[in-house]
């Protein structure tokens, strides 16, 4: 089907040797196969192919149901589906019970999936697949949503920044039997085993890694450093990686580098191999055109939309300033003058009236004039308040950092950093729109200690003030509760105190946290008049999600 996906109720092979090839075994029922059905034919089994890497089932499964509700909108469009809204939404949850799809990252139903209920396989143990795996247990009136959802797994695969691949021909044969070809395709791209051909996936494999690199550590730079401390046998020293990744992600990386053949593991330390040495001077030689790749993947990044629990309590809405649209060309008014001249559509008025008068050089009249028009205009600085205690170390931090990236590479607008830990609170990044001192305050984070949350609040809105932020937006991200004071002996007391000064200030909040804190959260963020999103867990996908929501209604709010 299409150009990568194959479909059928066998079970399906593939050669890495020939990935372009695939094979469909007519004796191997799938669902008698993967489900232990008695009968044959009961399950579709559907595999969309695309290049070695390893994908987010979460994210995913997401876009599989924004396939699966563009399909039942079709339907209803075309008035072939009587059902009332409420009775689609229980549709859509028993339709997405019985698909179950499976990528490196972890397999169950697509509801589960997207529900973030199944536990997922550690980022750092995937291994790159080349397909994604989906099984239907559905009745045959619906086997026509395939077409939405092969689209919405195709999606879900470049927007991650990966390629989708051209499945090249089919073949059938049995289990055991000798391959004999179907009808297959027949279109062939030759080569996969030449020597360009094999060059071209040792590049592939290596920006993989490379990419898989500056996501543990933040950057490509801090990627190659980690691999210069691991260049020198004896000369080893992690402790400081281990305190921002996370001593389990850490032997996890090394885990995985030793697996690709790019580090060994001597008596006392890991050093690099010939191959990992390469790795580490091509890094060194193209950092330039790598980080290029990774702001645009950042950019790329798309945002799959998820219901969360929220509480509601700002009213306060944007100041917005009269800006020139260059775009919109106006006649000159009475209270226009100041306004910018739109210079070539006034003369090209000029010399068409002058023309038309049969005057012998071209005079400009008020009544050419013409000026641009404005548009309203709503910049906001936003300032993000991080929890930096010991339990945000791993996944969380980076998540993080990835929001801070996303956010102001997207948005153009001014983003600072400020983070609370131990007894105190930092600015870790001025109110800046570049993406190198925000890179390089980023680096300085190191996750360890107590929950100083009410002088976070403090020196946030300190900082706000300060640079006079325009429409300032307040992003305050948490994992648990305060448990470090400020001015008494009660570290929640003195954060509700701080965050009332919020609200004094006209600072329009956001709090982001998870279950466990959701009473306390709740309670500041109605004190700070702002906010509250309570979400599954402090991944990129949730906090770029819930901040650029945010964003998006304070920057066009009326």
């Amino acid at each position: 089907m299409g150009e990568t996906t194959v479909v059928s109720c066998k079970v399906h092979g593939n050669d890495p040797k020939t990935p372009g090839e695939i094979r469909i075994y007519t004796d191997q029922d799938a669902g008698r196969y993967y489900f232990k059905n008695t009968e044959d034919n009961l399950v579709l089994h559907m595999d969309v192919f695309h290049e070695p890497a390893s994908l987010d089932p979460v994210y995913v499964a997401r876009r599989v149901w924004q396939g699966i509700e563009i399909y039942f909108n079709k339907l209803r469009e075309e008035n072939n589906f009587e059902y009332s809204k409420d009775e689609i939404t229980a549709l859509l949850k028993d339709f997405t019970q019985k698909i179950v799809l499976r990528t490196s990252g972890g397999k169950g139903n697509v509801f589960d999936l997207a529900s973030r209920r199944v536990k997922l396989i550690p980022e750092k143990a995937r291994k790159p697949e080349t397909h994604v795996h989906l099984l239907f247990c559905l009745e045959p009136q619906y086997y026509d949503s395939i077409i939405f959802i092969a689209d919405a797994v195709e999606q879900a695969i470049m927007n991650q920044g990966f390629e989708i691949r051209r499945v090249d021909k089919i073949v059938h044969s049995e289990k055991e039997a000798e391959i004999t070809p179907g009808l297959g395709l027949g279109l062939g791209l030759p080569g996969f085993n030449s020597p360009e051909a094999q060059e071209q996936r040792y590049r592939q494999n290596r920006f993989q890694i490379i990419m898989n690199l500056a996501g543990a550590f933040g950057s490509v730079e801090d990627a190659a450093g980690f691999l210069e401390s691991l260049s020198t046998a004896g000369n080893i020293f992690l402790g400081s990686f281990a305190k921002k990744h996370g001593d389990g992600d850490l032997k996890q990386t090394l885990l995985d580098l030793s697996n690709a053949g790019l580090v060994v593991k001597r008596r006392f330390a890991f050093i690099l191999t010939e191959e990992g040495k390469a790795l580490h001077e091509f890094m060194r030689n193209h950092q330039k055109e790598l980080e290029a790749q990774v702001r645009k993947s950042i950019r790329r990044y798309q945002i799959v939309r998820h219901n969360y629990k929220t509480y509601r309590n700002t009213r306060l809405k944007s100041r917005k300033s009269q800006i020139t649209d260059h775009k919109k060309v106006t006649d000159l008014s009475e209270r226009a003058w100041l306004s910018d001249i739109a210079i070539p559509e006034t003369l090209v008025n000029a010399s068409a009236r002058s023309y038309l008068e049969g005057r012998p050089h071209l005079t400009i009249d008020k009544k050419d004039i013409k000026v641009f028009g404005k548009k309203s205009f709503a910049p906001i600085d936003t300032c993000i308040a991080i929890d930096c205690s010991g339990s945000m170390v791993g996944e969380k931090i980076r998540a993080v950092s990835f929001l801070a990236e996303h956010f102001l590479l997207t948005s153009q607008e001014k983003v600072g950093i400020v983070a609370f830990q131990e007894m105190n609170a930092r600015v870790v990044v001025p109110f800046t729109k570049s993406y190198q001192k925000l890179q390089e305050g980023l680096r300085t984070i190191q996750p360890e200690g107590l929950t100083p949350l009410a002088k976070g609040i403090v020196l946030s809105i300190e900082v706000i003030k300060k640079k006079r932020a325009r429409n300032p937006l307040l992003v305050l991200i948490t994992d648990g509760i305060p448990n470090f004071p400020l001015w008494t002996t009660d570290a929640q007391k003195d954060a509700l105190t701080a965050a009332r000064m919020i609200a004094e200030n006209k600072i329009r909040l956001v709090c982001i946290g998870t279950l466990p804190n959701e009473d306390y959260m709740k309670e500041l963020a109605s004190v700070g008049q702002g906010n509250l999103y309570v979400v599954d867990e402090l991944d990129k996908n949730s906090l770029v999600d819930v901040v650029t929501q945010e964003w998006e209604q304070y920057k066009y709010s009326k």
